[in-house]
């Protein structure tokens, strides 16, 4: 394929990613009204035609100006007489003192909440350092966009069918997903102990990237290699990863999976012809792939490591290690593991970038049934 094709497609792919967000953003004329409405009784005022619909018009008022003029009456002023001036001066002193008794007390009370803030926001040392994390990703306000929604949506709906997900479950309403999203948006990076990725978990990191991907692009960024980079340990495993992130492509993402189970020249051509912001790989052929200049991981913004346990060994480590050399950024690091002991976690920790959260889907699962 030219160049220039390349070109045109990502460009289309840039401007569908465009539309699908700024269409998912839209309210609806029936959604917009009912919030108008809402405000009204919120704010507890009648409108000045609202007289006609309580009651109907007599002949002593033929224009319910008595309705009319309920509030106007509500908000008139009485003036004290003259024979009330001096109580009245008392009195505003004593108001003026019992305001400024309730001005300090309000100012009391709101240092001493700031001050408790402050207190909670101390980072503790070893086993309450996990508490203290979920503690604070739990404090964070806000909540995943619409368009990132409708992208765990699409997935969901292609895949319904397989067994990897469970039935009856929406992909939003996942705990796991909900705090990893938290994680990514607060810039801190990922060490889950719970083991290898699960498909509800490669989904959320799947549409928070192309929800990221979609507002970086908004502000004028652009990219030109891979924005997402997933490293897993076989073949077996890549197949997966791509099976869910496959029906991204709705939304303009490409996804390439680089393993020792096809030849390395097929691949070669394969990237020279497509430009995917998802890469799944082995980290061996990954590190060939490079080192043939191949392909370019130089801007990766989101690099996941799955499959690192205790049993694989030094090798598998430095593999990564090796990769991230040729990462120029700083991009926001997931690692999946399991089994991780004492001995495991200072060459765990090498790949992790600070700040760190740690999560685990396990424990997150049993937090929540407990409550």
């Amino acid at each position: 394929m030219p160049k220039g094709e390349d070109a045109i497609i990502r460009k289309k792919n840039k401007s569908l990613r465009k539309k699908l967000r700024s269409d998912s953003a839209k309210v609806s004329n029936r959604i917009a009204a009912i919030i108008a409405q809402k405000k009204r009784r919120q704010s507890g005022k009648r409108r000045m035609c609202q007289g006609m619909c309580f009651s109907l018009p007599t002949l002593e008022d033929p224009f319910n100006d008595k309705y009319m003029n309920l509030d106007s009456k509500k908000t008139k002023k009485v003036w004290p007489s003259k024979k009330d001036n001096n109580l009245t001066e008392n009195g505003s002193d004593a108001s003026q003192n019992k305001r400024k008794a309730n001005s300090d007390h309000k100012s009391n009370e709101k240092n001493q909440k700031k001050k408790a803030r402050v207190e909670n926001k101390s980072t503790p040392s070893d086993e309450k350092s996990t508490k203290k994390l979920n503690t604070n990703i739990s404090t964070d306000v806000g909540c995943p966009s619409k368009f990132l929604i409708s992208c765990l949506k699409t997935v969901q709906d292609t895949m319904r069918d397989d067994k990897a997900f469970e039935r009856g479950k929406h992909l939003f309403f996942d705990s796991w997903g909900f705090e990893y999203w938290r994680c990514y948006t607060s810039g801190k990076h990922v060490l889950e102990t719970s083991g290898c990725a699960t498909m509800e978990q490669i989904a959320w990191i799947g549409s928070t990237a192309v929800d990221s991907i979609t507002k970086k692009e908004n502000d004028g960024e652009s990219f030109t290699g891979p924005y997402l980079l997933f490293i897993v340990p076989s073949q077996e495993k890549a197949a997966e990863v791509r099976a869910v992130c496959k029906p991204l492509k709705a939304f303009g993402i490409h996804t390439v999976s680089l393993h020792p189970g096809a030849s390395i020249d097929h691949q070669i051509q394969g990237l020279k012809t497509c430009e995917p912001e998802f890469l799944i790989c082995t980290p061996d052929r990954l590190v060939e792939l490079v080192s043939m200049d191949a392909v370019d991981i130089s801007g990766v913004r989101s690099l996941i490591i799955d499959g690192l346990e205790c049993s694989s060994g030094d090798a598998y480590i430095d593999s990564i290690k090796s990769i991230q050399q040729h990462i120029s950024v700083d991009p926001h690091t997931v690692v999946f593991c399991s089994g991780l002991t004492d001995a495991y976690l200072p060459a765990v920790s090498s790949l992790l970038p600070t700040p760190m959260c740690r999560l685990s889907r396990d424990r997150i699962n049993v937090n929540k049934s407990a409550t």
